[in-house]
């Protein structure tokens, strides 16, 4: 045999050895991510759930390795011209998203020495500080991870028109004047839009330009996303719109302008998008081009907080979460004016899935069940993971008791959130698990039963969706804690409670409705008897101050507080008319302690009566004063 002979056969041999592996490797993700078989497993998951849940549009793009392997659009961008989705043309707003890539950019930015993430974010600010909590500086790690301390930002988010948008750093110079932060920085996970907001901030601050400016040269280019854009794309032709589903016909959604565009103003057609994905998964490269550096992409993928040493915690732009069978999995969504968007990358695999729908689901999100048939198309999800073992522990009454959620800001606008939308979770313990019984943060919006299996200390697995929950106590009272969701605490004291709060503003507000409706209908029955009429008193004017300002509360000022906010009128105004009431008050102790110093005869009860009516009117102006419901806040 000669010399030529013996290396083809050698080739030959390796080839079928070493060849068969890398074949049965690519195998392993390639041949499970096929066109077709992501067809047959789509089209009838989609065609299913947009019908029932009345979801007009939807793009899904899949990416593998450094290529698009799935593109397709299901249903309509336009529901009146019947235009379809077309994941190549049509422009998506994609929500919160787009915190991924504003942290992107703050990672470029590390990587030229102008941020640097454990510096205090007031060496970067100019024109305001951001106040401290107890002397504990803030740090852009804890924007990036939603820990730092900040209070929750609902009011004023956004704006109903272009000519009404706030500049980010005004915006933001408000809100922390009003809103100063309200916990120690790196202590607790609370998503925060603020925060997210205030790191793209710290862009512009470095720069010297927009936002939009920075995304668009060092981001957007590179990445060949000529559509992407954190400006309003409203009359762009190929912007698709969004629906509401109401009274069996599709409403369209008005269109939203966001004060912190870097939050979640981002609109991009979807193959557009997935070069991002493939950036994230190949090192930070897309194409020719490197938008960053390998240790960023890993800095940016790794554990950068976890509530728990137990679960995977969250990144910089991306949640940590294991599959069932153990695959990492990196993640984001968003939601905005009723887009519905998801982002899913394993990178064992560098396989990217994205899914953006024109209106949201009703129970599970489409966007979840998307990505959950795909991800189990891969190898790994056909094994069946290792069940969760449940074993007895007398610990588990120790958790027994009742927790209580009421979000919403400490300061400013919108706090009486707190207790306007409390609401309970009852726990108890089977003695191998426990159940908890309320209405879940990420759940139908109804009352259900969820059953917890241990998973190490303090920390609890739902059995059926694998979500974790967290229990925990250091000096005070215990807390619940939803895994990459909200913490609570166990139920406060009887007057501090949600319920009483709100007993005491529906009971004392229906009160002054009572004795308006009973003044106006003595005033009609003396004028139906042609009897000398009366005027209201200051018995009547008082409660009937407080009934029109409740009645408009209740009407307008509870759902315009979010996002909007208030015009003029009704900030300065309308929310002032409690001070009229407690003027009229005063008036009414004055007169009262007149005419009984002119007439000691004068009936007692009565007089009492008058006393008390108006020390209610006081009681109930600062009960609506401390909870920021007035022209003027308690806090």
């Amino acid at each position: 045999m000669n010399l030529k002979s013996v290396v083809s056969i050698s080739v030959m041999v390796w080839m079928s050895i070493f060849g068969g592996v890398s074949a049965a490797q690519a195998a392993s993700g390639d041949d499970a991510m096929t066109q077709e078989r992501l067809e047959a497993t789509l089209t009838p998951l989609l065609s299913g759930i947009m019908k029932a849940d009345h979801i007009p549009g939807t793009a899904v793009v899949v990416t593998k390795d450094n290529r698009i392997v799935f593109s397709k659009g299901y249903g309509y961008a336009d529901m009146e011209k019947q235009i379809p989705v077309n994941p190549a043309q049509t422009v998506m707003r994609i929500g919160s998203l787009t915190k991924s890539i504003t942290a992107a950019a703050v990672m470029q930015l590390q990587e030229q020495g102008k941020l640097s993430m454990d510096k205090n974010i007031n060496t970067y600010l100019t024109s305001f500080k951001v106040p401290l909590y107890k002397n504990h500086p803030i740090t852009l790690h804890q924007l990036l991870t939603h820990t730092a301390g900040l209070d929750e930002a609902i009011y004023h988010l956004a704006a109903q028109s272009p000519d009404k948008v706030i500049p980010a750093g005004s915006f933001l110079r408000q809100y922390l004047d009003k809103q100063p932060p309200v916990r120690e920085p790196g202590t607790e996970y609370a998503y925060s839009n603020a925060g997210v907001g205030l790191a793209s901030f710290l862009i512009e601050q470095v720069t010297g330009g927009t936002l939009e400016t920075y995304m668009k040269h060092s981001l957007f280019d590179p990445l060949q996303m000529p559509s992407a854009s954190l400006l309003h794309q409203e009359n762009d032709r190929n912007m698709a719109k969004s629906y509401q589903y109401q009274k069996g016909k599709y409403q369209e959604i008005p269109y939203s302008y966001l004060n912190l565009p870097g939050a979640g103003a981002l609109s991009v057609i979807p193959d557009e998008w997935a070069h991002y994905m493939m950036a994230l998964l190949n090192e930070g490269g897309y194409r020719e081009q490197h938008i960053l550096k390998r240790t960023s992409i890993n800095e940016m993928q790794a554990r950068q907080f976890t509530e728990h040493p137990d679960v995977e915690g969250v990144g910089y732009g991306l949640f940590r979460n294991r599959l069932k069978s153990g695959l990492l999995s990196l993640s984001h969504t968003g939601d905005i004016d009723g887009y519905s968007a998801k982002m899913e990358l394993i990178p064992k695999y560098r396989l990217g899935i994205f899914v953006v729908s024109n209106a949201v689901s009703s129970g599970k999100p489409l966007r979840d069940q998307v990505t959950d048939a795909i991800v189990r198309l891969l190898p790994e999800e056909q094994k069946q993971a290792a069940p969760i073992v449940s074993t007895p522990s007398p610990d588990l009454e120790q958790y027994v008791r009742t927790y209580t959620i009421g979000l919403g800001p400490q300061h400013g606008w919108g706090k009486w959130f707190r207790w306007l939308g409390g609401r309970n979770f009852e726990v108890q313990s089977t003695g191998k698990s426990l159940l908890v019984n309320g209405v879940f943060p990420e759940g139908s919006g109804s009352e259900q039963t969820k059953t917890y299996i241990p998973a190490g200390t303090g920390l609890f697995r739902d059995k059926d969706s694998g979500d974790f929950i967290w229990f925990h106590r250091q000096h005070g009272p215990w807390k619940l804690t939803f895994i990459q969701g909200v913490t609570i605490k166990e139920e406060p004291p009887f007057v501090q409670q949600p319920s009483t709060l709100l007993a005491v503003y529906a009971g004392v507000g229906l009160l002054w409705i009572f004795i308006t409706i009973i003044a106006l209908a003595r005033s009609l029955l003396r004028l139906m008897l042609r009897k000398r009429p009366h005027g209201p008193g200051h018995v009547g004017c008082i409660a009937a101050v407080f009934s029109v300002f409740l009645i408009g509360q209740f009407l307008y000022g509870n759902s315009q507080v979010m996002t909007f906010g208030y015009p003029a009128w009704y900030a300065w105004g309308f929310s002032s008319l409690p001070f009229l009431a407690s003027a009229a008050a005063i008036a009414l102790v004055v007169r009262t302690a007149s005419l009984h110093r002119s007439n000691p005869a004068q009936h007692r009860l009565v007089m009492y009566g008058r006393y008390l009516l108006a020390l209610l009117s006081f009681g109930y102006t600062f009960f609506l004063f401390y909870w920021n419901m007035l022209s003027i806040h308690f806090s």
